[in-house]
């Protein structure tokens, strides 16, 4: 049987795609959707329509390593103070969208007429942050876009679009062919333009022993899952994709605290308790309490938590933000 060019050419896209369907399938599994959806009702009805903060969502929107605070050290390296124009940005592997409000409230509040698109391959967690971006009166500046962030030129609202900025958390953890999928972002993005990269990364004391985090952990329930690459292999996969460092910027010390920080609050009987004389806490207030990280990832996120622990103590496991840019063609 003969096979044109064509299918040849989506021939790796669709490998890709039913691989990384069976990688993720753990986030926001369909029989967690209930409470999910139950949490995320109770917190938006506790606010007036449109008015929801989107730091109510922090424990849910903001499920990388190292929180908001990992999120506004990347938004720090965007780059995105006022501009002459608005910028058109992609957020890959978006999941609920947490950095894109973030971007949306931020741009709102100076004024920028910025272009945010979210793009995720979950169809539940795209439903999921077009009803946070309607709750929290972003739905007008955000975009969302159910597809293969590994590939976004695949999806048609994206063929042929190039963007001033593009951002991925925890992505690239997840793909083995780092290169390819570098590749297809390096191509969707302006001459000009800007890739913001949040990953984990396996550290050089790790690789000399031939150590690496237990599982589960959040981005894999087993080896097959397990794509963590160093800082070495990373930086040759963007140099072998078209790119040159801009920026880097580790924060594994801020994330190690982070993660000590919400490992007390997590075992703690009473979280935030309050003073006896002090008011009880809203009905709001509650609610955004309710909204963890076990929602997503399920029971087995307590042992993702403490492994995450033990590699960061341990010296195997780091954090790292880069700014890449398209490597300036030879004159």
């Amino acid at each position: 049987m003969s096979t044109s060019r064509e299918e040849e050419d989506d021939a790796p896209a669709t490998r890709h795609l039913s691989s990384a369907r069976q990688q993720v399938a753990h986030y926001a599994a369909s029989h967690h959707h209930a409470a999910l959806d139950e949490a995320l009702e109770t917190l938006i009805d506790a606010h007036p329509s449109g008015e929801l903060p989107i730091m109510a969502l922090a424990g849910l929107d903001q499920l990388h390593l190292g929180g908001v605070t990992g999120t506004r050290e990347l938004l720090a390296l965007a780059r995105l103070e006022p501009q002459s124009r608005g910028l058109a940005m992609l957020e890959l592997g978006a999941g609920l969208g947490g950095l894109a409000r973030h971007i949306a409230s931020q741009s709102r509040d100076t004024g920028a007429d910025h272009h945010i698109t979210t793009l995720d391959l979950s169809s539940s967690l795209c439903e999921l942050a077009i009803a946070l971006n309607r709750a929290t009166g972003l739905r007008e500046s955000i975009r969302v876009l159910e597809g293969d962030a590994c590939y976004p030129e695949l999806h048609p609202a994206l063929s042929g679009r190039r963007f001033d900025r593009l951002f991925s958390q925890h992505l690239l953890v997840h793909l083995s062919d780092k290169v390819s999928t570098l590749t297809q972002w390096h191509d969707c993005l302006e001459q000009d333009g800007y890739l913001l990269l949040h990953e984990p990364v396996l550290s050089v004391q790790a690789q000399a022993f031939g150590e690496r985090p237990a599982l589960p952990l959040p981005w894999a329930l087993s080896l097959r899952g397990d794509q963590l690459a160093s800082c070495e292999e990373l930086h040759e996969a963007m140099a072998s994709s078209g790119f040159e460092v801009d920026a880097h910027v580790e924060l594994t010390d801020q994330v190690l605290s982070w993660q000590a920080r919400r490992m007390r609050e997590s075992t703690s009987e009473q979280p935030g308790a309050y003073r006896d004389d002090a008011p009880a806490p809203s009905p709001a207030m509650l609610a955004a309490r309710g909204l963890t990280p076990e929602l997503v990832f399920g029971p087995a996120f307590s042992q993702m938590q403490r492994n995450l622990m033990l590699a960061l103590e341990a010296g195997w496991l780091e954090v790292h933000l880069w700014r890449l840019r398209k490597r300036p063609a030879k004159q």
